[in-house]
């Protein structure tokens, strides 16, 4: 039995000596979670010390300030973030490549589940970055009506647009829109 056990061991140290070294693959740039994607948005925006104007839409009514807080403004389209575990397969995929300018376009839309966003539709240049994100959401019953879209253009706005109906409730329309420019004044 010994003789066995030696050629046994023998034989796994020779396969050990011949694996091949596994081959190194490049990184899979196609499709980065939103999520991180906003994380790393919010603070390039802080670092380049970017202002933004908020302008507020609410049924008809007009207002408009100056804000700071990038982390609430990025909350839905973060929140649009389809690269969780529970949802690999309640979207079908498709892919655009601009064969000139290098540019992707990533379209998600939901399989029927009920799913938010419904739709995510993302353009990426050839270097990884957002140039612009569009997630549409909706749900509707008997009692309740909901629908948002939200549009992200790099470096020039957020918009965020709700419509709600409650049954016997009036209706309320909301739009959020934020625009980036740069900061006259470095702090």
């Amino acid at each position: 039995m010994r003789p066995l056990l030696l050629c046994m061991l023998m034989g796994m140290a020779g396969c050990n000596l011949q694996q091949e070294k596994p081959a190194v693959t490049a990184k899979d740039t196609s499709y980065r979670a939103l999520g991180n994607y906003c994380l790393e948005e919010i603070a390039r925006l802080k670092e380049q010390q970017m202002q933004m104007t908020k302008v507020v839409r609410l049924n008809g009514v007009t207002d408009s300030v100056k804000t700071t807080d990038l982390e609430n403004l990025f909350r839905p389209l973060m929140d649009a973030d389809i690269s969780k575990a529970s949802l690999s397969d309640a979207y079908s995929r498709d892919t655009i490549a601009d064969q000139l300018g290098a540019d992707t376009t990533f379209i998600f839309l939901s399989k029927g589940k009920q799913t938010r966003p419904y739709q995510l539709i993302l353009d990426v240049d050839k270097q990884g970055y957002i140039k612009t994100a569009h997630a549409t959401s909706h749900t509707s019953n008997l009692v309740y009506e909901y629908r948002q879209e939200v549009f992200y253009e790099r470096n020039k706005q957020l918009r965020v647009v709700t419509y709600q109906k409650i049954v016997f409730m009036k209706p309320e329309n909301m739009e959020v829109q934020t625009f980036f420019h740069p900061s006259t004044h470095k702090i």
